[in-house]
């Protein structure tokens, strides 16, 4: 089992010894802040950005197509509370509940070791009740302006690309997996990724055909993914919004 940071990046040769991808400009990683979770909502056109600050929680929400930020609005983190296996963690604005935090134990999952990220699987912001897509063994789940990327091991190790474009959002079906997973239907899925781990990052490379190979590079909290096609240059470019990553040794 692999246990590292995992990123979208610049894409190695499939055959010999490759040189490391260079790095992200500095502009790139200044814009960058690791962040407390995503939810990435597989029932509503949104995806919601958490960061933490001791007792403070910072949430953007991003809307689908676009890929826009739209709303920034902070909280209190309040109480926490079990029942039935999981964890409601209470936001509080001006004083009154705003909003709620659900997160599975991973005690309760059948395999709790898949729980490279923490389950987070609803947010209730308001009277918006959002439920989150995760996937067990994710290694990193990020988004870009067009799309959202999950990289995960399936239970043999072997690593897998997917990605779920924004374009697609309203028409993707809602599909359980098992260890609590959920999610949608993908818009693009490619095996057998190879990994490279550096001190500050990782670079995960795809070939998801004969002509187009994928790679996603994360450095210093920055990310992009790029698309290679016939050649050593990207044919596309992304950069990743923001980012988080799994640890198998959790």
């Amino acid at each position: 089992m692999r246990a590292a940071p995992v990123a979208l990046g610049l894409l190695l040769v499939a055959c010999g010894q490759a040189e490391p991808p260079p790095p992200l400009p500095e502009t790139q990683q200044a814009a960058q802040t690791p962040v407390w979770f995503i939810c990435d909502a597989i029932d509503a056109p949104v995806l919601l950005v958490f960061e933490r600050d001791g007792t403070t929680a910072r949430v953007a929400q991003y809307e689908k197509p676009s890929g826009a930020i739209v709303q920034r609005t902070e909280y209190i983190i309040g109480d926490q509370e079990g029942a039935a296996g999981s964890v409601y963690t209470t936001l509080i604005q001006n004083g009154v509940e705003g909003g709620a935090i659900r997160q599975i134990n991973p005690g309760m999952l059948e395999t709790p070791a898949a729980a490279y990220t923490t389950p987070f699987t609803s947010v209730r912001l308001g009277a918006q009740d959002i439920s989150c897509r995760w996937m067990p063994r994710t290694r990193l789940m990020g988004f870009t302006g067009r799309r959202t990327i999950v990289v995960h091991e399936d239970a043999d190790g072997d690593l897998i690309y997917t990605s779920y474009d924004f374009a697609d959002a309203a028409t993707a079906q809602r599909i359980e997996l098992s260890d609590g997973g959920r999610t949608t239907t993908f818009s693009l899925e490619t095996r057998d990724g190879q990994e490279q781990i550096r001190p500050n990052g990782a670079t995960y490379t795809f070939q998801a055909d004969a002509e187009t190979a994928i790679t996603v590079l994360t450095d210093n909290h920055a990310g992009r993914v790029e698309v290679r096609r016939h050649g050593p240059n990207p044919a596309q470019t992304e950069d990743l919004t923001a980012y988080i990553e799994g640890d198998a040794a959790e």
